[in-house]
């Protein structure tokens, strides 16, 4: 077959509901090169702190809706609808929705 569908209902989220949702694309879609996440937060919510240092895993951040707060080792980024940004393997980072509404980025991450 030329592609693979999935979607969130098809996938158990690896987050409680009450704090948002996370989505792991990756297997449902057969990726053998890519990793594909949706994670949702509720206000006030916080992804977990870290690095994929020793690899060469890069991440991709596009947030859909809301506003994320991204903190990466001394610097912190706010981005909105439609914007992203890309972080190197080395890179520690943690993620925050400190917004009014519900926040939902796509992330992408490779090799």
């Amino acid at each position: 077959m030329a592609y693979t569908t999935a979607s969130t209902d098809d996938i158990d989220s690896v987050v409680p509901e009450e704090w948002g949702g996370m989505w792991f694309f990756r297997n449902a879609l057969g990726c053998e090169q890519v990793g594909l996440t949706l994670l949702e937060l509720e206000p006030g919510g916080k992804g977990k702190q870290h690095s994929h240092e020793g690899t060469d895993h890069e991440e991709v951040y596009l947030v859909v809706a809301g506003e994320l707060t991204v903190e990466l080792d001394d610097e912190t980024l706010t981005l909105g609808d439609g914007e992203a940004v890309r972080v190197d393997p080395g890179t520690t980072r943690q993620l925050f929705n400190r917004g009014d509404d519900r926040l939902r980025v796509v992330i992408a991450g490779a090799p």
